[in-house]
């Protein structure tokens, strides 16, 4: 069996049509695969570069002389004599320099994931993804149940950019943090920047996620079978033209709807404040990668989702939401020869959400998001200490925003409509000083049309120092963000609408400075240490006296100010059987609006002043396998009604009353502190050509109420006299899950 799977991994490089075919796989002394690096053969002056999973193939006459380099690790030489597949180890050019990292640990500013990384995070429901993993390491946290966003360094959710080759896409939040949102199976391959930025990225404040889809399997059609207690899915791998064109898919679809319908059926009377979410998503990933020729290489990628969730709080307050998103891109990858590369990519995005809020507060409206992105690079290469990058950028956005004047009425009425051209340059040198040092600078240059019109330039560097197995690096980043988040809630959710600047306004701008030091002990211990500092300008966000209809958005939008600033600790332990891994991050984030508590200093609802996180995996066999993961966090800011209005509307025959809040300070309530335990065991079932994976366990072990937002219910005492109580609603508790995983 083991051979099996071994055949299946070993040729499902790209391979070419001829009879003369190079194949091979290029990883580190760990294992792992690295991407991106250039093979050249000198006899026919024609090379190609390994792709995501560090395969490559090359139409050449044998025997022929190879030659491997890559900007991070020490050139070598490969004679082939015939066409038998072979496995090419490259050493770091510095002992300590590994950036192709399993375990999550930190390299300058960056963080690398794989499949196997990932799996180290109990599978919630069943559900392994990227964002659950990125939540585990230092600097990174989530805030409630409800909230599938991260947080990066004290900053919003809404500040990190997703990329697919380097392109961005629009956000797929699923509803809760422990839906998967990027299937491991298609994302198996990413890199988050928190700082050091690449002179190619700009447009979000916080971080950037660029994701490499799997090219998929073109010798061997390959499959997996979910079925898990909330969804199910159907993934694949194959040939669509066996050698040359492969693809790779992922289907899932929900019936947690349901399950919910039929409890909320048995609750019995008026309870209903303990009826369960009617929740339903699905979403599809496809990729395709062919390869042209050793020298060309096309790409395309797309994903879709779309997500209906119904929400009963009390008998007379009840919630509708559906939203879709779609995002796709064709990227054409020419490589000359071993050190110069050029790309061009054309993606485009778009989402849409409405929601509907019946009862207290009568709302509700609509938001459509439409972009479109070229882009083109170049990147060579002078000699082993010199690398250059340069390209440039085009987007196209368009938004629309919708109300409903009445919530009995089914039509939207288009209310705003607004747009902009955003032009963008980038240059960037990679020059590596003698054994030790090595320099990055950068130059990002916007040109953005809409409301306004503005030019911003957005300067990068990083040095980093190596020396034996210690790593320390410094490095400064400035980068902009012209889109703005109106929240529907207090907190946020998927169907919240984006909003390009208002005329005479300013895009948000972030200054990050971090150092950060990385040690390797013998023994399988690293420690990394790091601290940040963030200096935000022109920050958006809506006064306080925000209309709830959409309509008013443009006259509320406001500007202030703020910092984020912290400290991460991350101590990871490697073994055969054993991974742990201890992290601690100390944060504070202040946002400061002349429009917002009086102008006074505050505290946003995503800062965390202590996140703790420990992870574990315990490897029993080659079949049984122990997954924990205990967090702890700092209770969030909330935004808490001090009393409640009443009032009636008088178009309505039958004269209901109306709540409605009463709001002074904004995020004037701190919810207590978050902690939970997750654990799931896998046990491994190999039959012939079939694997069967057995995945038990549990969110929240312990069943600690974790609340995920907080409102008013009122209560009528004896004396018939109500009052308004608050209540804290727990989405998800003790929540136990057994699924099964078939692979072919």
């Amino acid at each position: 069996m083991l051979k099996f799977i071994f055949a299946i991994l070993f040729f499902c490089p790209f391979l070419a049509e001829a009879q003369s075919v190079i194949i091979g796989r290029v990883i580190t002394r760990n294992g792992e695969a690295v991407s991106g690096v250039n093979i050249f053969c000198p006899e026919i002056q024609q090379g190609t570069i390994t792709d995501s999973t560090g395969y490559f193939s090359l139409k050449a006459e044998l025997p022929c002389q190879l030659e491997f380099s890559h900007i991070n690790y020490k050139k070598t030489t490969h004679l082939v004599k015939g066409n038998t597949p072979f496995t090419v180890i490259l050493r770091n050019k510095f002992n300590n320099l590994q950036e192709v990292i399993v375990s999550g640990r930190t390299s300058p500013g960056r963080l690398y994931s794989s499949r196997k990384g990932i799996e180290t995070v109990p599978a919630i429901l069943g559900e392994q993804d990227l964002l659950k993993y990125l939540a585990t390491v230092p600097g990174i946290i989530t805030t409630n149940a409800l909230d599938p966003g991260i947080y990066v360094r004290g900053g919003n959710s809404w500040e990190n950019s997703f990329l697919i080759h380097d392109v961005e896409i629009a956000g797929t939040d699923h509803l809760t943090g422990i839906l998967a949102t990027f299937d491991p199976y298609i994302f198996n391959n990413s890199t988050l920047y928190k700082s050091g930025f690449p002179a190619a990225y700009n447009g979000s404040l916080s971080s950037y996620i660029n994701m490499i889809p799997d090219p998929g399997n073109k010798q061997e059609l390959e499959g997996e079978l979910t079925l898990g207690l909330v969804s199910s899915a159907l993934k694949a791998k194959g040939p669509l033209k066996k050698n040359h064109t492969s693809f790779a898919a992922s289907l899932r679809t929900s019936y947690l709807q349901a399950i919910s319908k039929l409890y909320n059926r048995s609750v019995k009377g008026n309870n209903t404040g303990n009826l369960l979410p009617e929740y339903a998503f699905n979403d599809l990933s496809l990729s395709v990668d062919s390869r042209l020729s050793s020298q060309w290489n096309l790409s395309a990628f797309g994903i879709f989702s779309m997500d209906n969730l119904t929400m009963k709080l009390q008998e007379n307050v009840r919630y509708d939401f559906n939203w879709k998103t779609f995002s796709g891109n064709l990227r054409t990858l020419y490589t000359p020869n071993e050190k110069n590369r050029f790309r061009l990519s054309i993606g485009g995005k778009s989402s849409f959400s409405e929601g509907d809020a019946k009862g207290s507060i009568p709302m509700g409206g609509g938001n459509r998001r439409y972009s479109l992105i070229t882009q083109i690079s170049y990147t060579g290469q002078l000699n082993d200490q010199l690398q250059f990058l340069t390209g440039g950028k085009f987007e196209h956005a368009r938004f629309e925003t919708a109300d409903k004047p009445d919530y009995a009425e089914n039509l939207l009425i288009k209310s705003s409509d607004k747009y902009f051209n955003l032009y963008e340059a980038y240059a960037e040198v990679n020059y590596r000083h003698g054994n030790h040092f090595l320099l990055v600078a950068g130059l990002n240059y916007q040109h953005y049309r809409g409301n306004s019109r503005i030019n911003s330039l957005s300067p990068r560097a990083k040095i980093s120092y190596f020396t034996g197995k210690f790593t320390l690096w410094l490095d400064y980043a400035q980068t902009t963000q012209y889109l703005s988040l109106y929240p529907y809630f207090t907190v946020k959710t998927p169907v919240d609408i984006w909003y390009p600047l208002d005329k005479g306004m300013k895009p948000a701008l972030c200054r990050q400075i971090s150092i950060g030091a990385e040690q390797e002990i013998p023994v399988g211990l690293t420690l990394y240490a790091g601290l940040f500092y963030k200096n935000m300008q022109h920050l958006k966000d809506f006064s306080a006296n925000a209309s709830t209809r959409y309509s008013g958005l443009t006259d509320n939008m406001i500007e202030g100010k703020g910092y984020a600033r912290g400290f991460e600790l991350d101590l990871s332990f490697q073994q055969r059987n054993l991974h742990l891994r201890f992290n601690y991050t100390l944060s504070e984030s202040k946002r400061k609006f002349k429009e917002i508590n009086n102008g006074q200093a505050f505290n946003p609802p995503y800062d965390v002043k202590h996140n703790i996180v420990i992870n574990s995996s315990l490897y029993f066999s080659s079949r049984f396998s122990l997954n924990l993961l205990w967090t702890f966090s700092s209770g969030v800011y909330t935004t808490f009604p001090v009393g409640v209005a009443l009032a009636h509307n008088i178009t309505d025959s039958e004269n209901k009353p109306i709540l409605i809040p009463v709001y002074t300070d904004r995020y004037n309530y701190k919810l207590p502190d978050n902690h939970r335990l997750d654990a799931n065991l896998d046990y491994f079932f190999p039959y012939k050509q079939i694997r069967l994976k057995i995945s038990a366990g549990a969110y929240n072990v312990y069943n600690h109420s974790n609340p995920s937002f907080v409102y008013f219910n009122p209560e009528e005492n004896e004396n018939r006299k109500t009052k308004f109580i608050p209540k804290s609603k727990v989405i998800l508790p003790f929540i136990p899950y057994i699924s099964l995983h078939l692979n072919w």
